[in-house]
């Protein structure tokens, strides 16, 4: 070994505490594997949209909503509206901002669930330039806005809107160099929730996606 290379200084100042948001921003791939451009159906923004597609889902398995509408503005930013239950106003900044936290944990209020571990939409939220989320509840809605997971916004209103939750992302192209939704991936994505969930309408773009069994 030669003795004149010294080793490298570790001190209190190099222990560093990262925010829910800052880890996933940090470490991508533990949360959502490759980032990728979007020509691949396992790139990183199809993660994205099938997290925030499977807690629509969920409410679909719950008995709560039977359509969900989705939405892909310019190949860039989407937009996914269930007509489920609506994420509970009172905890909807931790529900899409602090990992470990969500409904799923309560057999109670999801006896079948797709998504179990707390992260999914949180992730979307930090990975997104901008990330909108709208509850829809009993006559009120709380609108929400982030950008790479920093709340920017909080706003609670009437509304006579139907009960379900709304949420817009776009993700942060200084993660996901020169990313496009590819059309093809993204509608074979929605036909396999189709085959698995009978009885539930997706419309995408404006048309309404079916199985290849229909």
């Amino acid at each position: 070994m030669d003795e004149t290379i010294k080793p490298v200084e570790y001190t209190d100042d190099n222990i560093r505490h990262l925010s829910d948001m800052e880890h996933v921003r940090t470490r991508p791939g533990m949360y959502i594997g490759r980032l990728g451009d979007g020509k691949l159906p396992e790139d990183g923004i199809y993660v994205l949209l099938k997290e925030v597609i499977d807690n629509s889902i969920d409410e679909f398995k719950m008995n709560a909503g039977d359509r969900i509408e989705i939405d892909v503005e310019d190949n860039l930013r989407v937009s996914v509206r269930d007509y489920g239950r609506g994420i509970p106003q009172g905890k909807l900044v931790e529900a899409v901002s602090v990992l470990n936290t969500g409904g799923k944990y309560d057999s109670k209020a999801f006896k079948k669930s797709v998504g179990l571990n707390g992260v999914g939409v949180k992730a979307v939220n930090a990975l997104s330039s901008h990330f909108e989320v709208k509850s829809f509840r009993d006559g009120k809605v709380r609108a929400l806005s982030f950008e790479k997971g920093n709340l920017q916004s909080d706003k609670t209103s009437k509304s006579t809107d139907e009960n379900g939750t709304y949420i817009y992302f776009e993700p942060d192209n200084t993660l996901f160099k020169n990313y496009s939704f590819h059309d093809d991936i993204v509608e074979e994505m929605l036909r396999n929730y189709t085959y698995l969930n009978t009885g539930l309408t997706i419309m995408y773009n404006g048309r309404r996606i079916l199985s290849a069994m229909d």
